[in-house]
């Protein structure tokens, strides 16, 4: 929202993002507030994505595998994403799997929960 709000050049609703403009535009005039900012995708057998610092890191296919394992990549050394250092950094998955518990929000379609999907919605 604060994104395309700054897109269209006026001030974005009360809410709790930040314009990504300034990284998309190369005009880093504003600080990031944030530590990491988190993604999840329900389409494509559901993930979850993590940026931190100069780290990426995925969970794919959650629907059919809530234990699939992370991927981590270095953006500092890996632009392009073909070196997984997951297993070279046990401390730092911990981190990203505690902030999937922090940030996770029940999905309000049940189709589209696939982190805690055994919480079922009545009508």
């Amino acid at each position: 929202m604060a994104t395309i709000a700054a897109m269209a050049g006026i001030p974005a609703p009360p809410n709790d993002g930040i314009s990504l403009l300034p990284e998309m535009t190369g005009k880093h005039t504003q600080v990031a507030t944030r530590k990491y900012l988190y993604f999840e995708y329900p389409e494509k057998g559901g993930a979850v994505a993590i940026r931190m610092g100069k780290w990426k890191a995925i969970k794919n296919g959650l629907k059919k595998n809530p234990a699939a394992p992370w991927e981590l990549y270095d953006f500092s050394t890996d632009k392009g994403e073909e070196h997984d250092v997951a297993a070279a950094h046990p401390e730092l998955l911990q981190e990203l799997s505690n902030i999937v518990k922090k940030e996770h929000r029940n999905a309000h379609i049940n189709e589209w929960e696939f982190i805690n999907p055994k919480i079922s919605k009545t009508k």
